[in-house]
């Protein structure tokens, strides 16, 4: 593997851990009953962009690297459902995260003009979705990355 595609590897999983983070942050903020609307914006910019530049980053070294010299490899090893059960959910699941934290950011703008507690409770749990399915994604590249060893 280049140096540029383990740097790509490395940003991908930094750059998502880093928008879990900021994901969590926002969910955190936004069940409190007086939310800081200004660390709660700046953590949903930070999960979106997080998640953008970890699926673009994701993209790349998969395109590239990924399922021409990695996965051959975990499918005719010890462990083949590393790649045919986690990375065919993982693909489809992380497509949909970045998209949850648009809605989400929306969100968080709409909440801070007008206190809705439908809106609030919707965010909330849309909020914990995208948490949700990126702690799962995550738990999924490790289970990846442990078939391909």
């Amino acid at each position: 593997m280049s140096q540029f595609l383990a740097t790509a590897l490395v940003l991908h999983v930094v750059l998502g851990l880093i928008a879990l983070g900021a994901i969590h942050l926002t969910f955190m903020q936004v069940i409190r009953k007086q939310p800081p609307w200004g660390i709660v914006v700046a953590a949903a910019w930070t999960a979106l962009l997080g998640f953008l530049l970890s699926w673009m980053t994701g993209a790349y070294y998969y395109v590239v690297h990924y399922g021409v010299a990695v996965k051959p490899r975990i499918v005719s090893g010890e462990f083949p459902w590393a790649h045919k059960i986690f990375m065919e959910a993982k693909e489809h699941v992380f497509l949909l995260i970045p998209f949850l934290a648009v809605v989400a950011l929306f969100s968080v703008y709409a909440l801070r003009e007008v206190e809705n507690p439908a809106l609030k409770s919707a965010a909330s749990a849309l909020i914990a979705t995208a948490l949700v399915l990126g702690v799962l994604v995550a738990a999924a590249g490790v289970i990846i990355s442990g078939g391909v060893r």
